[in-house]
């Protein structure tokens, strides 16, 4: 990995030491060439070149399924992970004795969906309650069983990095007949995803984070057998088994993930996720995780030097990912006041839950982490 080649590729490292990839992290340029490309197209000639995005539609259909090891027919588009989540969420089928199953970490639009399914149909919510910012298997045990329907968990934690054993929560669920639905925002890009080894039903996530993607764009995975089991919330002529056939007949949803598609799609948006797929397929994900955790632990080491701060996060090889949660000890001072004073000096983090995010990505250097240690050193010994 030839970390001044790759940074060459991010415009954002001439400007600023980012260190916000949990929020959104920033184009590589030739994704940014690939969006513009598609955009001119449509500004010089209309709908002339309409067949050729969709035909690279299908090559970054394909190279979804191929970074999570699925198929391309259990991949639809979706513009952000919310939508996918409230695809399966209002296309699940109830009944009286359902509960639902997640937890008390999660970013709302993990919460709200089942929020909404739970007042509507009459269905036990059932909440596991976090300790010390850690999720443990057992706690789920004790919430789930034959009547549980749906576990509903992100991948990796959003506001601390916290990584659940995917493979294990599935079994759990299964065993019980639930489905399991992860939020996977946080997780593929950053971390290697294997739908088929970890045993999920259904997998979610927007592009504009680890995907290095752009903003509206995103994939729900759908398992196979379990497509015709979800009802499509909305349908449209991309809905059908033929698509491109646009008189008025009976509606034949189509039996693979598409159905869940309903109209235009956004063709520069996705025409960069699949150079954005590309780039981390040449990288390797694998390499990508290695790469974060060396400059993860040369970050929390650098933090553990520093007396007013804390890393809250779990440091558990299984459960640690690209993202830590800081917390300032003994000081009045607000996070975003933190925030703020560093964005002047260029450095991007963000504040979640009352602590300092941080999350690295794999063109970042031990350089740029230390700038921003000695940045929080300086602030809090200002204070």
């Amino acid at each position: 990995m030839n970390i001044d080649e790759l940074r060459a590729q991010f415009p954002v490292t001439k400007h600023y030491t980012y260190l916000n990839h949990a929020a959104v992290a920033p184009l590589p340029q030739s994704v940014i060439n690939a969006v513009n490309e598609v955009t001119q197209e449509k500004g010089d000639s209309g709908g002339l070149h309409w067949m050729d995005w969709e035909e690279e539609a299908e090559e970054t259909r394909n190279a979804i399924a191929g970074l999570i090891n699925a198929t391309p027919e259990e991949i639809a588009f979706v513009p952000n992970t919310s939508e996918g989540l409230s695809i399966i969420a209002n296309g699940l089928k109830w009944n009286k004795n359902d509960n639902i199953v997640t937890n008390d970490l999660e970013f709302p639009s993990v919460a709200f969906p089942w929020q909404i399914q739970a007042k509507k149909h009459g269905l036990e919510l059932r909440i596991v309650r976090n300790r010390n910012e850690a999720l443990f298997l057992e706690d789920f045990e004790d919430k789930i069983d034959r009547n549980t329907k749906v576990v509903a968990i992100s991948h990796v934690q959003f506001s601390n990095g916290f990584k659940i054993d995917l493979k294990r929560l599935s079994h759990l669920a299964h065993e019980n007949n639930a489905y399991i639905i992860i939020d996977g925002v946080q997780g593929v890009g950053q971390t290697p995803v294997d739908v088929k080894k970890l045993d999920v039903d259904f997998y979610t996530s927007s592009g504009y984070k680890w995907l290095l993607s752009p903003v509206a764009t995103g994939f729900l995975f759908l398992k196979r057998e379990l497509i015709e089991e979800i009802d499509p919330t909305f349908v449209g002529y991309r809905s059908d088994e033929l698509e491109h056939e646009f008189h008025f007949r009976e509606i034949s949803p189509t039996k693979s993930a598409r159905r869940f598609e309903h109209g235009q799609l956004n063709f520069p948006g996705i025409a960069g996720m699949r150079v954005a797929i590309a780039l981390l397929e040449k990288i390797g994900v694998h390499n990508i995780e290695n790469r974060i955790r060396v400059l993860m632990d040369y970050l929390i080491a650098g933090i553990e030097e520093i007396r007013e701060l804390k890393v809250i996060s779990s440091l558990t090889p299984e459960h640690r990912s690209g993202i830590i949660k800081v917390k300032i000890e003994n000081s009045d001072i607000d996070p975003e006041e933190i925030i703020t004073k560093l964005q002047e000096e260029n450095i991007i983090i963000s504040s979640r839950a009352g602590g300092l995010r941080i999350s690295c990505n794999f063109y970042n250097t031990e350089e740029e982490i230390k700038r921003l240690l000695d940045a929080l050193l300086s602030l809090l010994t200002q204070s």
